[in-house]
């Protein structure tokens, strides 16, 4: 009764899906699948399905997905004869072997009758006979010219019965011939018995051949080298023949229309000749005229010009201010450098008014000077290059530059208006605007500013947008964590979540309880674990994994639905924990600056469902869980830094991070508490030997030195690297007599020549280590006045490099 169903369902699919092409394939490829787990009547009823739409075996053929092979009469015949039914395995076999003959279907064939194979079996197989239909021989001209092509289109035709698989065509000359290239093998591809392919052979020709005639042989061969067929073929052949130019375009460097600007000298304007002959134009001379007047052009070296090749030359053209005519005339010619050939050729160009200013801004130009690693901080003293081109036919001056700030930017005071030097024709001059910061009142993250060029009568002549970002870097709010604090914390979180997190957990699953008991488990651990109001998302491990992968259930759970699941649909189940090996993350904080701590601790969950979906299957995950703790830290009436009011933020399924393995146990956190105090003092040798090289550098009169946050070069900062190396420079520093003064505290109007300076951090973390690189500069003049570097070893920092 089952297979009669199974094989009206796939008569009815495969009356449906007929119309959609090559369902058949499909049929077999679930016949074949079947067949090698050896559910042989229901591979059966497929393999018989897909016969319905082909009963042609074929090693290859065309889907909707590409290629497939496609062999149902073999592997049916082989089911039948696993089945002992070997008349209709013959049957089978041999008709595969006759569509597609394989080692496979032959083997079979001589489990059946070992002499399957004898010369008078063989004689029965079918041989194929290819030749070529030389009467239907086509070419697509009966010479060619050089640098051409020549088709020759040839049908070869298999009056044999068997198949002729992967043939080829040899093509060889009778003698070498100049000129003549050719690929020396064509493919024909396979020709069934009976049937007929058209193979096209293209002939190609370059500037070397000559007028003559060529004759080629082609030879029909199977892939081992069996010759068939022989046909000999000719054609003509033309030397190549002179080259003819064309102007086939004159246009603007962005390759607009070109038009010229009264007053405006035009740069990089593109002359463009194309050689539409089929003989190459060597050493070509060109010359180029504006209204009867020469106009130097650039060859750029250029040789020859080839068949069909375009050639772009450069110039500049200029109509000065006085000329009142429409249109200018430019005038070509090209000869070549034998002076057998000569193209010239004058077209009409429109001349109108200057559309923008002939006195502007060179965008190309603008930089910025005095910012730090490409923003304007507190420190800063920013500078805008800029400059100024004369485009007219006559000089500038009196013009005036001014900096408007568009919307006006905190804590920045753009210079009043300054006057732009002369400028003589079709030349630039450069400038700068200097803008001064309040260190204290900067804000924001971009900083906008319009320049506007004008006249002495104020009218405006030009006018650029620019900007620059802006980065203010803040003095952290926390303070590191100590080994010492993070250690204590590591034992809080284990006692915290051993008893009340996993016992809590254990009991709501334990067969010895009932259920209003397990209610009061689930109970006090929402109640001792979770803080009231937070969103608690807990990983799915207590449904089968193949169920989740497939959508049908979440990869996680709020955790009061996590809990409520557990209690409906297990009424008992068994969780363990390897705490012992727990790993616990450094004190991390949010972005509001709270703090939390990453747990990877392993977990296993055992239990048999009770849910409708999924009713009586043994659930069994073993996950590594990420448990992210999160509680008040406070500071202690001695200074020491102490936690209080734990609570859990999430609990997360993850894979095992490579980066898990830096992460302490508790009792190596204990040890980093021992190793702390020792990496303290070779940090603070390092830096002071740091400090030493910069004190050497600097005058002897400096007092204090001025810094903002430490930061890399693309403005980003690591707060756990950098503040480390801060406080400790601090007190380097200190040794020394020079006090470090934050940014955001300077007043640079009191600030003292010689005894205040400006020190800029950055650092680059590498595998030889933390480079840090202190440079000092003056703070009115920007200038550098002296610089030190320091390579610090990372483990002193507490991370690790790649």
């Amino acid at each position: 009764m089952k297979l009669r169903k199974l094989l009206f369902g796939l008569l009815l699919i495969f009356a449906v899906s007929e119309a959609k092409g090559q369902s058949f394939v499909t049929y077999y490829k679930k016949g074949e699948s079947l067949s090698q787990s050896k559910n042989w009547p229901e591979a059966i009823e497929y393999l018989k399905a897909a016969l319905q739409g082909s009963g042609i075996d074929k090693k290859s053929i065309a889907t909707r997905n590409g290629v497939a092979a496609y062999f149902p009469n073999r592997e049916l015949g082989i089911i039948y004869f696993m089945q002992g039914k070997k008349e209709e395995a013959k049957q089978l076999l041999e008709k595969s072997y006759r569509d597609e003959p394989t080692d496979r279907a032959l083997e079979f064939l001589q489990k059946l009758d070992p002499a399957w194979m004898s010369n008078h079996q063989m004689a029965t197989i079918p041989q194929p006979k290819p030749l070529f239909e030389k009467e239907k021989l086509e070419k697509n001209a009966e010479s060619v010219e050089g640098g051409g092509s020549l088709t020759f289109k040839i049908p070869v035709r298999n009056e044999g019965e068997g198949r002729f698989d992967n043939g080829k065509i040899r093509i060889a000359a009778a003698t070498p011939v100049k000129g003549v290239e050719f690929e020396p093998l064509v493919a024909v591809g396979d020709v069934r018995g009976g049937g007929s392919r058209l193979v096209q052979i293209t002939i190609r020709t370059n500037q070397l051949l000559t007028d003559g005639k060529v004759a080629l042989t082609l030879t029909l061969e199977s892939e081992s080298g069996t010759v068939w067929d022989e046909l000999p073929v000719s054609f003509g052949t033309l030397s190549p023949p002179a080259p003819l130019m064309k102007l086939v375009g004159l246009v603007a460097a962005n390759d607009a229309k070109l038009v010229l600007e009264k007053g405006r000298r035009l740069k990089a304007v593109k002359l463009m000749l194309k050689n539409e002959g089929r003989g190459t134009l060597t050493k070509p001379r060109i010359t180029l005229t504006l209204n009867e007047q020469p106009i130097t052009t650039s060859t750029n070296g250029l040789t020859t010009i080839l068949a069909g090749e375009t050639a772009t030359i450069p110039c500049e053209f200029f109509i000065p201010s006085s000329f009142v005519a429409a249109t200018a005339t430019v005038g070509v010619t090209v000869q070549e450098g034998s002076g057998t050939y000569t193209f010239s050729e004058k077209i009409a160009v429109p001349v109108q008014e200057p559309v923008t200013p002939l006195v502007h801004f060179d965008k190309t130009m603008t930089q910025w000077e005095g910012i730090r690693e490409g923003f304007i901080t507190r420190l800063s003293q920013p500078t805008l290059k800029y400059a100024v081109v004369n485009e007219s036919d006559e000089p500038s001056k009196d013009l005036i530059v001014k900096v408007v700030q568009a919307p006006t930017n905190v804590g920045l005071l753009v210079p009043a208006s300054k006057k732009v030097a002369p400028l003589e024709s079709n030349k630039t001059v450069g400038d700068e605007a200097k803008l001064s910061v309040s260190p204290k009142l900067l804000k924001g993250n971009l900083a906008k500013f319009t320049l506007r060029l004008e006249n002495p009568q104020g009218k405006l002549l030009d006018k650029m947008d620019v900007e620059v970002p802006v980065l203010v870097p803040t003095k952290s709010k926390v303070s590191i964590p100590s080994a010492e604090e993070s250690h204590n914390l590591t034992v809080k979180i284990g006692e915290f979540l051993e008893n009340n997190f996993y016992f809590n957990l254990r009991s709501m699953g334990s067969a010895d309880e009932d259920i209003e008991t397990k209610s009061n488990f689930q109970k006090e651990l929402v109640r001792l674990c979770f803080k009231k109001g937070d969103k608690v998302s807990i990983g799915n491990d207590i449904v089968p994994s193949e169920l989740i992968l497939a959508g049908k259930f979440p990869e996680a759970y709020e955790a009061e639905s996590y809990l409520n699941n557990l209690f409906l649909w297990y009424d008992s189940y068994q969780v363990d924990f390897q705490s012992d090996d727990a790993r616990f993350s450094p004190i991390l904080f949010s972005d509001k600056g709270v703090p939390y701590v990453d747990v990877y601790v392993s977990k296993t969950f055992t239990g048999k469902s009770k849910s409708k979906d999924f009713f009586g299957v043994t659930v069994t995950q073993e996950n590594l869980l990420q448990i992210k703790i999160v509680f008040d830290r406070y500071r202690q009436s001695n200074g020491k830094w102490d936690s209080r009011q734990l609570s859990v933020k999430g609990v997360e399924k993850v894979k095992i991070p490579t980066t898990i393995a830096v992460f302490p146990t508790a009792d190596e956190w204990e040890k980093k508490e021992a190793n702390e105090k020792n990496e303290l003092m070779s940090l603070s040798s390092t830096l002071n030997g740091l400090v030493e090289n910069l004190k050497s550098k600097l005058p002897p009169t400096t007092k204090r030195l001025v810094a903002e946050h430490f930061m890399k070069k693309d403005g980003k900062s690591e707060e756990i690297y950098t503040y480390k190396i801060e406080n400790e420079l601090t007190t380097s520093l200190a040794l020394k007599k020079i006090k470090w003064i934050n940014a955001e505290d300077w007043d640079p109007l009191k600030a003292v020549p010689n005894e205040e300076f400006l020190m800029e951090g950055t650092y680059e973390l590498g595998t030889a280590g933390l480079k840090l690189k202190i440079n000092v500069r003056n703070f009115r003049t920007y200038e550098s006045v002296g610089e030190a570097e320091a390579i610090i070893n990372p483990e002193l920092l507490g991370i690790a490099t790649k």
